[in-house]
């Protein structure tokens, strides 16, 4: 994978105001150096840029907001740029002012009147800012996906479907962000279960918001990758999955992977309780990848790898569901091993199995791919929680976990992991409404989150602060 430099915003507004303040000026962009090269989301010490590929407008199949959180002891302060689709009224920016520990949410249809799609570049210009985009999709349900907090040249966007058909009710759109001055092209390869496909030379003009339809480019397809090779410029990408059939409606926001790595980490998966599918994607054009999915399930039940090979340029899909031998395990995570450390990427797409009827509870992420010390993650109090793995293979990881919410701190007992090991903390364990949660350790470990309710079925990587470390 490319080693990344990501990009920066360089003209501040002038006054720094509380509250929400509009501008309609460009901001000519630089570059500094990335924090990571992997496709976990890190905030930065103090500053740093997020890149939104957003969503669509009101009355959309995925309506976007972002979701400003302040994860420092200080009053951050950002300036939202709003990027548009298409041609027509300019996007515009307003600065706003977060308190510690509070979350301020901002409309991007307030920014970007007047179009189809839309999304965001976000510079926090003081202080320690999280930026997550949420996703309302009419009838069909809700979602929530972090920003990046990079751009990249090669993104991998592992799953999908595309069966427009009543019955299906699928439709697949690729997300594209183009911050930056300069028009960018990218070229997109293709693997279904109908077939290898193409579609070389999509321009997203600079400072533009692109949707690439996927659904009426590789049709009638239950599995979709594709792999996303921009030969010039750097954008950000999100997969935006919709079903809408008889028996389930669904919206999934996801960001796609930057590029490929040798080992990832799922860190949510239930055999029992929902359908969950991985899809493993090779893009090499020459080499086949020797794939091991372990199963790191809670206590010490221990089990045979699920063994993958996958073909140059193709992907497989694994209906955890199938797999017999799992049944009664629970809540289970799963790492993704690359064999002879052939670069692969990773998705788990998920389906909730509760009551009767037609159901909203769609979800996915990509992998993880990359391990810190620090990570935070805003976590909702309805249900869900954190996923803490250790992916050390000889040493024990000892992590504190705490929560602020509603202005109280909750320290909960040290977490002793073993090697190669997980732990689950329960959101009601937490605290208060809606709690952001620090996780730390001496050594590097693994986080992510899962979020359910009555309308929120949600899978995402927390987000690390400052350096990572590839996972082995």
């Amino acid at each position: 994978m490319r080693l990344a430099r990501i990009f920066v915003i360089v003209i501040v507004a002038a006054a720094l105001v509380i509250g929400f303040v509009v501008d309609d000026r460009d901001r000519p962009i630089a570059d500094v150096t990335a924090l990571s090269a992997s496709s976990v989301p890190v905030v930065a010490r103090d500053g740093g840029v997020w890149f939104c590929p957003g969503g669509s407008a009101a009355g959309g199949v995925a309506e976007v907001s972002l979701e400003l959180i302040n994860i420092g002891g200080d009053a951050a302060t950002a300036v939202v740029a709003g990027v548009r689709s298409g041609t027509g009224e300019d996007a515009r920016e307003s600065t706003v002012v977060v308190e510690p520990g509070a979350r301020e949410i901002v409309r991007l249809t307030e920014l970007v009147p007047d179009s189809a799609w839309m999304g965001a570049v976000v510079e926090v210009t003081a202080g320690q800012l999280v930026v997550e985009q949420t996703f309302i999709g009419a009838a069909l349900g809700t979602d929530r996906a972090p920003c990046d907090s990079r751009t990249s040249t090669t993104w991998i966007s592992a799953a999908g479907a595309t069966r427009a058909t009543e019955e299906f009710g699928e439709g697949l759109t690729l997300l594209v962000l183009n911050p930056f001055l300069d028009d960018a092209v990218l070229n997109i390869s293709f693997d279904s279960d109908v077939g290898v496909d193409s579609m070389p030379g999509i321009v997203v003009p600079a400072r533009r918001v692109v949707a690439v339809d996927l659904t009426t480019e590789v049709t009638v397809a239950s599995r979709v990758s594709a792999i996303i090779d921009v030969v010039s410029g750097r954008v950000a990408v999100s997969r935006l999955q919709v079903i809408d059939n008889p028996e389930q409606t669904g919206v999934a926001v996801t960001p796609a992977s930057v590029g490929a790595a040798p080992v990832w980490f799922i860190p949510s998966v239930d055999r029992d309780l929902r359908n969950d599918v991985i899809t493993v994607v090779n893009p090499s054009s020459t080499e086949t990848a020797e794939v091991d999915l372990e199963i790191v399930a809670d206590g010490d039940q221990q089990f045979d790898p699920i063994l993958l090979t996958v073909r140059p340029g193709r992907s497989v899909a694994v209906s955890i569901a199938a797999e017999t031998r799992l049944e009664g395990v629970g809540a289970m995570s799963v790492v993704a091993r690359s064999l002879t450390g052939l670069p692969i990427a990773v998705m788990n797409e998920s389906a909730l199995s509760f009551g009767e009827g037609r159901v909203s509870n769609l979800s996915a992420t990509s992998g993880l791919d990359a391990a810190a010390t620090e990570w935070v993650a805003p976590v909702e109090a309805e249900a869900g929680g954190i996923v803490i793995y250790n992916p050390s293979s000889s040493s024990i990881a000892t992590v504190h976990v705490s929560a602020m919410a509603d202005g109280e701190r909750v320290t909960l007992a040290p977490i002793e992991l073993g090697p190669m090991a997980r732990a689950f903390v329960a959101a009601g364990e937490l605290g208060g409404q809606r709690p952001i949660v620090t996780i730390e350790s001496a050594s590097p470990i693994v986080v992510g989150r899962t979020l359910s309710g009555v309308s929120l079925h949600a899978q995402l990587a927390a987000i690390a602060v400052g350096e990572t470390e590839p996972l082995r």
